[in-house]
């Protein structure tokens, strides 16, 4: 947001602008990062005090709505053509794209073709998080000499004469590729605290040093926010490892972290122990709404369950089998029920947590959303008495705090959630996350899953695995993708349009 409070500054100094604005638009892969977007960039432009950068800028000036690029590029039935291309470009002097580490090569080529010459392209994402499903790791290999920088004397210079900061002089390379010259790497993490285990975790996957020295000295450097519940066994019982996982999935385990969780302070302020789905379950059975309780309270209400539920999350490398999220699922649910904080047999029992998986923007629903099933009854009938109904309560997802309540024969493709793909949480994060490795190595399992899983949590990770040999296994794994892009970047020091 202040790159573009910025951009648009400056924008009418040029002659052949003349005091016109840029026209911006801003896109994300998939519905649930387009949703994230808009949600933090419409707070973020309602904090700038516009009105006091040059060009007396307004908060139109800086646009909030996000859109998927296929929608942008405008997408055609039954053809994988779009309806802005070369000859129809986009009106657009600066797009910016988030997540595009999600681009896959196909995608991103019509991104170029569809923009005007004079356009400006800003890519925004982690180069180390998981590649797009389809063909390509676009932005991994446009970045792929950024640790380095490269940077030019020239490049260097101009950046201390702007900014009045000096680079180091390890960044500057009088042979850099003129690609190197547009790549900027956020070095310092604003996510995670100095000393965090979470951070040394990453960055040790993230630099494949996950070999059995480290598994036996990470787990053990006194992290207050990591923990390895089943480390200690080498190739652990599979039933006695899912039982676990089901246990962890209510409690959270937080007498299995530092201190059992207590007295960590992040960001002067102290963080609530690790929970598990007990926390949100409970927030729900214990709620005293009624029929008579305005509709405000029953949106509060599900703000704080859906924040609540938030708070934890069981990630998984697979899909099927008893350690992927079809079977932990189910597991999952079982247990809930009986422990008791599921108490009824209806398939749309109150507190079930649904994700959304495919874009319905007939409902605003993107995919990826999550929603819990509520058993509401602010609506009766002619005689007075409460009526029962099952609804679906969703963020808004516009930065206004709102609740969208969606009736379950309305959606259309969905599944439950206290399990998700690392895929699928890609753009999120959790409080707590829990990452579950299966007993062997598959092909999915790669450096970039095991990264990204780490990552999705925000400050208490739990890591259950079938084998401890497969985390290892899995870090020396890469996804090797032969689009290539990163050789003809090496060649030719940038791409043939730049």
């Amino acid at each position: 947001v202040k790159l573009l409070a910025a951009l648009q500054a400056i924008a009418g100094e040029s002659p052949e602008r003349a005091g016109r604005k840029y026209r911006i638009r801003l896109a994300a892969p998939t519905g649930k990062a387009a949703a994230r977007l808009n949600e933090s960039i419409a707070g973020a432009v309602s904090d700038l005090p516009l009105t006091e950068l040059p060009g007396g800028l307004d908060q139109d000036d800086i646009p909030i709505k996000v859109t998927t690029l296929h929608r942008l590029l405008g997408s055609r039935p039954d053809t994988r053509k779009f309806r802005h291309h070369q000859d129809n470009p986009l009106m657009v002097d600066i797009l910016v794209i988030d997540e595009a580490s999600m681009v896959d090569v196909d995608l991103m080529a019509s991104v170029f073709d569809a923009l005007p010459a004079q356009a400006q392209l800003i890519l925004l994402g982690d180069k180390d998080q998981l590649a797009s499903v389809d063909a390509g790791a676009v932005l991994g290999e446009l970045c792929q000499r950024a640790y380095a920088g490269h940077y030019t004397p020239d490049t260097s210079a101009w950046l201390a004469a702007m900014t009045g900061t000096p680079l180091p002089e390890s960044l500057i390379d009088a042979k850099g590729h003129a690609l190197d010259q547009a790549v900027a790497m956020l070095r310092k993490s604003y996510r995670f605290e100095e000393g965090s285990g979470i951070r040394a975790l990453s960055e040790a996957v993230n630099n494949s040093a996950v070999d059995n020295s480290m598994r036996q000295n990470m787990w053990k450097a006194g992290f207050d926010d990591v923990i390895w519940l089943n480390g200690d066994t080498p190739k652990p019982d599979l039933d006695t490892t899912l039982q676990q996982i089901c246990q962890h999935a209510i409690t959270g385990t937080p007498e299995a972290f530092r201190n059992a969780g207590q007295g960590r302070v992040v960001n002067n302020l102290e963080l609530a122990a690790p929970v598990g789905y007990h926390h949100y379950l409970t927030m729900m059975n214990g709620h005293r709404l009624t029929a008579d309780s305005p509709r405000e309270e029953w949106d509060a209400l599900a703000s704080q369950v859906l924040a609540a539920f938030n708070d934890f999350q069981i990630l998984c490398a697979l899909r099927r089998g008893p350690w992927g999220v079809e079977g932990l699922n189910e597991r999952v649910e079982e247990h809930l029920r009986a422990q008791h904080l599921i108490k009824e047999q209806h398939p749309w029992y109150h507190g079930r947590p649904v994700l959304i998986t495919g874009n319905d923007y007939n409902l605003g629903l993107m995919n990826g959303d999550i929603g819990i099933t509520f058993r509401v009854t602010w609506d009766k009938d002619a005689n007075g008495q409460p009526i029962e109904s099952r609804l679906v309560a969703f963020p808004s997802g516009d930065g206004t705090q709102g609740i969208r309540w969606i009736a379950p024969s309305r959606l259309q493709q969905l599944e439950t959630v206290y399990a998700m793909t690392v895929h699928k949480s890609q753009g999120s994060e959790f409080i707590h996350t829990c990452l579950v490795l299966p007993d062997r190595l598959s092909p999915v399992m790669t450096k970039e899953l095991v990264y990204t899983g780490i990552t999705r949590a925000r400050h208490w990770f739990s890591l259950i695995t079938g084998d401890t040999q497969v985390l290892s296994e899995a870090v020396n794994q890469r996804v090797v993708r032969a689009s290539g892009l990163a050789l003809r970047l090496v060649d030719n020091g940038a791409p043939t349009r730049q």
